[in-house]
């Protein structure tokens, strides 16, 4: 018998319906952007909840004349019904940020309102987000390293208006092993009851590894505090999955 092992690192992994990566390789693809509503919805914990918690905290940020940015504006879904919330006030720009050209041009595609703007950017490159009443980060820091992360923060820290907002929403790990342990079998429960199998399950974990690069809860907060940020609180927390929002003051 051969004692040769087979190389698994270079093949095609399934991780959804019609969704294939590479270990390690984990993008944004347009294979990924034509299914990623539906995706999301199976990965991502009480993903429609958030949205809607998000629309009702902008009221107290969405003002006339306001702009709002989304980073890593995905499929363009918040942004359309922020603009749908907010129709009746007075020239507010929506303007959205991804560094997939897929992404951009399925949220383009999706777009409902003359007021949004979807721009192919990488945000760790952005030289200033105006100035902004609200910010918006669903899902992306999450994908940066540390020290990126930090720049975008302290960006968006300054940039923003007084009295500005920025919602952010993030996969985190647990404060201790114990319940790392806890929250990803949770995890990993909530997928296979949203009807991901067990190998779409294990190869997407496959795929995101060193591309996601969570911090924990207590991490979350601590930087946001070094940028600046002192009014901090949690609008959401699910196992390993959490919303901060932060004021600027």
């Amino acid at each position: 018998m051969s004692d040769i092992k087979k190389d698994t690192y270079n093949e095609v992994i399934i991780v959804d319906d019609l969704v294939t990566s590479l270990q390690g390789e984990w993008k944004f693809s347009k294979q990924v952007a034509d299914v990623f509503d539906s995706h999301v919805r199976k990965s991502v914990p009480i993903y429609d909840d958030m949205q809607n918690m998000v629309l009702d905290m902008s009221e107290w940020f969405v003002k006339d004349n306001s702009t709002i940015f989304d980073l890593g504006s995905s499929t363009g879904k918040t942004l359309n019904l922020l603009s749908n919330r907010h129709k009746n006030k007075n020239n507010i720009q929506y303007i959205g940020l991804d560094n997939s050209v897929s992404m951009v041009e399925k949220a383009i595609e999706n777009r409902v309102n003359n007021n949004i703007e979807f721009k192919h950017q990488d945000i760790t490159n952005m030289k200033d987000f105006k100035k902004s009443s609200l910010v918006l980060s669903l899902y992306t820091l999450q994908f940066m390293t540390l020290n990126d992360r930090y720049k975008v923060l302290k960006k968006v820290y300054d940039d923003l208006e007084h009295g500005g907002g920025f919602i952010i929403a993030e996969k985190v790990h647990g404060e201790s092993s114990f319940f790392e342990d806890i929250w990803i079998e949770l995890y990993w429960d909530m997928k296979k009851k949203n009807g991901l199998s067990d190998d779409a399950i294990l190869n997407k974990a496959r795929s995101l590894r060193g591309v996601l690069r969570p911090l924990s809860f207590s991490e979350n907060i601590n930087i946001l505090k070094e940028v600046g940020f002192k009014d901090i609180d949690i609008f959401m927390k699910w196992y390993n999955f959490a919303g901060f929002i932060a004021v600027k003051k």
